[in-house]
């Protein structure tokens, strides 16, 4: 009898220990699983971060995600030889991760003066994605936000050339697109009102943009006068101002103005050493592009010149670099990028006597790009994106209307 109740003590203990681990067992394997989820997607995580950078890092804080996007993109600037198609939707794939980021970071109520820098990383990711897609969507969050902005930083200087920049891009498009004259006025009026606010860094190259807009406008539009009635317009608001920088501005403004159809003159040292003169490119239709080796646009621009260079090189074309700085830093460029043109150096002059390019011409802006007609003369002082696509149908247009042309580019071909 004993033995048959230590039998049934001991088998009751077993079913008992076995019941408790059972439940237990039981009641962790979702804690574990859920566990075992978290590490395996952290660990997902961290691998599409290695194959692909443009990642929200998930636990950082504002600052913290801040720093990751600067660095990132830093570290992943857009190769300058993609194919045109590639290039694009680079930037577009970059601009969206800025957004997002910068989302993100705002979510963790950053406190000034990062909330402003975060603020501005997101207004650089949207413009980037609507300058590179124009997509309606994009464009419609733009204008949003530059509303947005507004708000969250009145009568900021910043706020300011984000709208500018904007305005810029309107005008691009209005020269690009099939635009009519209630248009121009519309860009126009948004462009005084605007320039009514405050001056913002570099001025002159603002006023420039706005000439050479209202020129070509003009001529898209066949609206004559419309150039002379937008400089008078421009020159009264600037001169009821007493401000310095506005006084700067009328003085580029009559520097530029009364330089166009002037012979231009450049002089320099090449960087193989040589001695140039802008004249021995007589004849030819010549690009002289501003531009330094630390300057992003500057190097955002050139597989566009690379294009252009070989589209237009065979009809008598030429492109002059007049690079703003150390020659060193100049031949490192010409080499990563394979520049085919010739390259000046600012920093080298014939003789001490004569005054520097960049001076002599008021550039204050790079990339700041003149465009020099045939017989030598200053055509254009704002020739880049569809502006200079335009500039140069205009001039190769001039060798269909005018026989002279066509012979003096096949006697410089030769």
């Amino acid at each position: 009898m004993h033995y048959l109740i230590f039998h049934f003590r001991a088998l009751f203990l077993f079913i008992f220990v076995f019941v408790f681990v059972f439940f237990n067992v039981y009641l962790t394997l979702p804690v574990i699983h859920a566990q075992t989820s978290a590490v395996k997607r952290e660990q997902a995580k961290q691998t599409e971060q290695l194959s692909n950078p443009f990642v929200v890092p998930a636990n950082k804080t504002p600052k913290e995600l801040l720093e990751y996007a600067q660095k990132t993109l830093r570290e992943n600037r857009i190769p300058p030889d993609l194919p045109r198609t590639e290039f694009l939707e680079e930037i577009v794939r970059q601009a969206k991760f800025t957004i997002e980021i910068a989302d993100t970071a705002l979510s963790g109520k950053p406190e000034e003066p990062l909330r402003t820098q975060i603020v501005l990383f997101k207004f650089q990711g949207l413009f980037g994605w609507v300058k590179a897609e124009n997509d309606p969507a994009a464009v419609q969050k733009l204008e949003s936000y530059l509303d947005e902005l507004d708000t969250l930083m009145p009568q900021s200087r910043e706020a300011k050339k984000a709208r500018l920049s904007e305005l810029q891009r309107q005008i691009d498009l209005f020269i690009q697109n099939d635009s009519d004259e209630k248009e121009f006025e519309r860009i126009s009026q948004l462009f005084f009102s605007l320039l009514r606010r405050e001056p913002i860094n570099f001025p002159n190259g603002l006023a420039l943009n706005f000439l050479e807009w209202a020129e070509l406008a003009e001529m898209k539009l066949k609206k004559k006068g419309l150039l002379e009635k937008s400089i008078k317009k421009l020159t009264a608001i600037l001169q009821s101002e007493s401000l310095p920088a506005y006084q700067e501005m009328i003085r580029q403004i009559n520097s530029v103005t009364h330089r166009l159809g002037q012979e231009f003159t450049l002089q320099g040292i090449s960087l193989d050493g040589k001695q140039f003169d802008i004249k021995t490119f007589r004849g030819k239709v010549i690009l002289i592009d501003f531009f330094a080796s630390w300057c992003v646009p500057c190097i955002e621009e050139l597989p566009r010149l690379k294009e252009i260079y070989a589209q237009y090189h065979d009809q008598s074309f030429e492109i002059v670099g007049v690079g703003g700085d150390k020659p060193e830093a100049l031949k490192k460029l010409v080499e990563e990028h394979r520049i085919p043109w010739t390259v000046v150096s600012e920093t080298l002059t014939v003789s001490k006597r004569l005054p520097s390019i960049e001076r002599q011409y008021g550039i204050k802006v790079y990339p700041t790009m003149f465009l020099i007609d045939r017989e030598g003369k200053l055509v254009n002082s704002n020739a880049r994106g569809q502006r200079l696509d335009a500039a140069l149908k205009r001039q190769f247009l001039k060798d269909v209307l005018n026989p002279a042309n066509s012979e003096t580019k096949n006697k410089n071909k030769n």
